[in-house]
């Protein structure tokens, strides 16, 4: 993937803000910023799973966490209805955040509001872009996240449920295919199945 000099540009400001980000993960022997790790994952997946994805969709999944960590969680009220109102406002602002960025490499208007589109997660079902990038948003959380938001929420299985079966309906056909393969673990699969078959 190679998509010239502008694009590494944008990478190189992109990767510099997500140092701002100071919750730190490990994994093995490494230490990130834990939405730089995040962007990582979006692009190796994205690598996986469309490696002929264009431009604009590559620069979306590495913006797809851009500067999440300046509107905690606990800005809005910790219930459902203040999870979706802090989710909503989040796409407006990493996508108006990324604009910024995009701008300072002289990318076209165009090219960057078809970008926030992604990043907004506007037109589902009927932009295929963001289609994609919703089926690497979802391949991400499944490999990555599912295990222990199980062992975390075990107490209330049918939110368990409620949450997977929400994210498989985001789904592509493709992408429900490449989520079978992953190597969950038998418990993990079995809830899993129980949950969206």
């Amino acid at each position: 993937m190679n998509f010239g000099e502008r694009y590494t540009q944008a990478i190189m400001l992109i990767d510099e803000a997500y140092q701002e980000n100071n919750e730190i993960v490990s994994i093995g022997n490494n230490t990130y910023p834990k939405e730089y790790l995040y962007a990582l994952r979006m692009v190796d997946e994205l690598e996986k799973f469309c490696p002929d994805a264009d431009e604009e969709v590559f620069l979306s999944a590495r913006c797809q966490h851009l500067y999440r960590w300046e509107i905690p969680r606990n800005t809005y009220p910790l219930d459902r209805k203040g999870y979706h109102q802090w989710r909503s406002f989040l796409y407006t602002y990493q996508s108006n955040k990324t604009e910024k960025l995009l701008q300072k490499v002289d990318y076209p208007n165009e090219f960057i509001e078809r970008v926030k589109i992604m990043i907004e997660k506007k037109d589902l079902k009927n932009n295929p872009k963001s289609q994609l990038l919703e089926d690497v948003v979802c391949l991400v959380f499944l490999n990555y996240d599912l295990a222990d938001f199980i062992e975390k929420h075990a107490k209330d299985v049918q939110k368990l449920k409620r949450i997977i079966k929400s994210t498989w309906l985001k789904m592509s056909p493709k992408a429900h295919e490449t989520a079978l393969k992953i190597p969950f673990a038998d418990d993990v699969k079995a809830f899993v199945l129980e949950a969206v078959l």
